[in-house]
Order: C-alpha cells, then sequence, then structure tokens
C-alpha cells in the first residue's frame, strides 16, 4: 500500500480536489473559476495544472477530465443525478470518499465483455453484482503522480467479473495483481484520505470553497 501512496500523490491537492468536486456537478471547469475559488493567480493555475499531465480540455480550453471525466470511459460513475466517468476502476471506488456521496458504477469486464454494478459509498462498497467480480492492479510508476497515469495506470486497472476471468486477464497482463474490489476500495480510501489531509494544509485560500453542491461535509 506504500508503493501506490507514493505513486499515486498530489503535488497540487487543492487544485485538484477543487476539480474533482466541480466536475461531479456534470460541467466544465475553466481556469479561471479556479482561480478565483481557490485564490490563486491565473498564472498560478496553469502551473498546476502542468503537473497533472492527463487533464483533458475541451475547445474554450475548460477541463473536462481529470481522472473524473465528463467524456465517456469504460466506467460509468453516476453521482447525484450526473452521468460521468472515471479513468479507472480505483477512481470509481475512491471518489466517493472525496465527494462525500453514494455512486453507482457500472463497467464492463475486459475480458467477457460481462457487466459489472456496485454502489461505492464513502464508507464501502454493496450490491456488488456479480459477486465474484475482482479487480485487476498494477503498482503506479513512483513519483509519477495523480493524473499523469492514465496509461501507466488506469488503464490496466478494470473490474473484472470472475476469478476465471482474472486468470485470462494475468495470462496477457502478467504484470498485474488480482485483489478484491474491497481491498481496493480501502486502498483508494487510504489515498483520498491522504489527498484531503494534504488538500486541509495546503491553505489555498478559504476551504469552505471546495464545498460545491455535490459535497456534504469535506472535513469529517
Amino acid at each position: 500500500m506504500d508503493t501506490a501512496l507514493a505513486g499515486l500523490h498530489c503535488d497540487h491537492p487543492g487544485v485538484w480536489l477543487y476539480l474533482l468536486r466541480t466536475l461531479a456537478q456534470g460541467q466544465p471547469v475553466s481556469l479561471t473559476n479556479i482561480a478565483n475559488a481557490l485564490k490563486m493567480s491565473l498564472s498560478d493555475v496553469e502551473v498546476a495544472l502542468n503537473t497533472f499531465a492527463d487533464t483533458v480540455y475541451n475547445e474554450k480550453g475548460d477541463v473536462v477530465a481529470c481522472g473524473l471525466s465528463l467524456l465517456p470511459t469504460p466506467h460509468a460513475f453516476n453521482v447525484c443525478g450526473n452521468e460521468l466517468y472515471t479513468w479507472c476502476a480505483l477512481d470509481a471506488l475512491m471518489y466517493p470518499v472525496a465527494l462525500d456521496q453514494v455512486a453507482q458504477v457500472e463497467s464492463s469486464c475486459p475480458v467477457t465483455g460481462s457487466p459489472i454494478r456496485l454502489t461505492a459509498t464513502p464508507t464501502g462498497v454493496s450490491h456488488l453484482f456479480p459477486a465474484g467480480a475482482v479487480l485487476s492492479m498494477v503498482t503506479p510508476v513512483m513519483q509519477v503522480g495523480c493524473c499523469n497515469v492514465r496509461n501507466s495506470f488506469c488503464s490496466r486497472v478494470h473490474f473484472i467479473s470472475s476469478t476465471e476471468a482474472a486468470t485470462a486477464w494475468l495470462s496477457r497482463h502478467p504484470d498485474a495483481t488480482i485483489v478484491s474490489v474491497e481491498k481496493a476500495w480501502q486502498l483508494g480510501y487510504a489515498v483520498m484520505r491522504q489527498r484531503l489531509e494534504e488538500a486541509w494544509t495546503e491553505d489555498l485560500g478559504n476551504l469552505d470553497t471546495y464545498n460545491t453542491p455535490v459535497v456534504s461535509n469535506l472535513h469529517s
């Protein structure tokens, strides 16, 4: 777990958290809004976002994906009625912790193509279908950081429908490991708590700005 925590660290957790919670409302996020909300200069926002190399922008230059995505991926993520997506299966498990909301997750097994559904909450996972579904994990590259891992990490972190399908996946991806969905949630929880604590100590202006309408309780 320590290796994963180090590899999934975030250089600008306050900016990342604001992006996550604003994207969760289902709308693109402008750099000006980030700067105003966090009391940062526009140039400092640009510097911070440059460290999130995988961030996706629309034609206006607004952020549309930074882990949580307005653009379709294999991992559908419905929170507060907003149809969103995540870059990987682990994201879908850990973002409800930072959002302090329940999310309905639907993905598809990369081996069988069969659907996998679950409810992800700030305290765990429920209603997993099929019950025997597991998760493929790889070790993130050290010091790459959050939102720089879409190809090296996210592309290989999937929900797998069964242990039999997991065996077939491992035969094609020998660097992966298979973990239970519960264990993966525990890892995601640790990553999110670390980022929340770092955002709290980062002192980016008034942290009440993180409490977007999607979020009910940031500091619990």
